[in-house]
């Protein structure tokens, strides 16, 4: 049967309660509570065999109380020949709080479902338990759904896989060491940020190796769901997997409309909305071994070529602008030359600049030929004598 709560799991670490109970050798006491407004729970705990459930007896069961105020056990005692276990308890505190059994058995932890109402028997207080195998057991996906989110402002995208795993054994599977695991997924190359989701195993023993995900927990009969989420980049897309066996159900949800997904039984169902994210949905029912699924998205390529090409524009307008404003503060200050003719010029100005020229002639300047100080001589002094005279200076 389903195991309870995970989170109830490391209240099983604790040891029998003081005042335990062994009634290994006697039967369970008559149905009716002890106490005025008290709870009861009548239970085996059994173990699947070829001829059926068989009885454990003389192993040990704890009834326990989850709650939001207080979480703890209650009462502990063994079975008796038959398995047989009973509890007479008071319930308390908070209204929502859950209480079940469970029992340890080859040192792996199993549980009853949460008691309903005052008085729980028969198979509503059933425990099953398991025997363990190192050897490779069955495993069959009944559901494999995948989320594509659209791309964060960095260009990531998060994506979350969602497994429904079932154990088709009658025993609980276990590693070697605990290193070794006992079951696996790949994981899209260039993954980032693997982190583990919510679901029917303890985030800590599903953890990323490699291109892999693993499962480092012992996994008993029924059906788990295993949940993840990591990110990735443009580079990995497209995303291209076969399925290595047929499974039950396969989901893809692609948030981006331009992202699209490829495989011969993957049916479109239109758009499914959740938390106010639209996503389109595509499914397939018993998708056949070695069929191939590719997922693709929207190139950001032409997005940066854009980011790219605008800052280009945006610096060569900016330098343009510096350009003409440097040329034109230029243009507002005069600087003496013998090639041209500032807007106004003084006796003084006219002066300085034949001076000028005189001086690179005497040091034998390489840039000014005697033909050239000779002309630019003749016209300064023309211009000079044109400004002295009050007159307009000779072009």
């Amino acid at each position: 049967m389903r195991p309870a709560a995970l989170l109830v799991a490391a209240l099983l670490a604790a040891a029998p309660l003081g005042a335990q109970r062994d009634t290994s050798a006697a039967a369970p006491r008559p149905a009716a509570p002890s106490l005025a407004g008290a709870s009861l729970v009548e239970g085996r705990v059994v173990r699947p065999a070829v001829t059926g459930e068989v009885p454990v007896p003389g192993v040990w069961v704890t009834i326990h109380r989850v709650g939001p105020d207080s979480a703890g056990p209650l009462d502990s005692m063994r079975t008796d020949a038959a398995g047989r276990y009973h509890f007479t308890y008071r319930r308390f505190g908070d209204a929502t709080a859950l209480y079940f059994a469970a029992s340890v058995y080859n040192g792996i932890a199993y549980f009853s479902t949460p008691f309903r109402g005052g008085a729980v028997r028969g198979d509503d207080a059933e425990i099953v338990v398991f025997d363990t195998t190192t050897s490779p057991v069955r495993f069959t996906v009944q559901g494999h759904h995948l989320v594509i989110g659209a791309p964060r402002p960095t260009g990531l995208r998060d994506i979350v896989e969602v497994y429904e795993v079932s154990n088709d054994t009658v025993v609980t599977a276990i590693g070697r060491d605990s290193l070794t695991p006992v079951w696996s997924a790949p994981l899209p190359k260039g993954a980032t940020g693997f982190t583990a989701g919510q679901g029917d195993v303890s985030a800590s023993s599903l953890q990323r190796r490699g291109d892999s995900v693993v499962l480092l927990a012992p996994f008993s009969p029924g059906v788990k769901q295993l949940s993840f989420t990591y990110s990735l980049d443009q580079r990995a897309f497209p995303i291209d997997f076969t399925l290595d066996k047929q499974i039950g159900l396969l989901e893809v949800l692609l948030e981006e409309p331009g992202a699209q997904v490829r495989s011969p039984s993957l049916r479109s169902q239109g758009n499914a909305t959740t938390q106010g994210r639209t996503f389109k949905r595509f499914l397939a029912q018993n998708p056949p071994a070695g069929e191939r699924v590719r997922i693709d998205v929207p190139s950001t390529a032409f997005a940066a070529r854009s980011t790219l090409v605008t800052a280009l524009i945006v610096g060569i307008v900016v330098v343009m602008v510096i350009a003409l404003w440097i040329a034109y503060r230029r243009g507002r200050v005069f600087r003496p030359s013998a090639t041209r003719t500032p807007v106004e010029e003084s006796v003084a100005t006219l002066a300085s600049a034949i001076a000028a020229l005189d001086a690179r002639h005497e040091a034998n300047d390489p840039s000014l030929s005697s033909a050239d100080y000779d002309a630019e001589r003749a016209a300064l002094k023309a211009r000079l004598a044109a400004k002295l005279a009050g007159g307009a200076s000779p072009a």
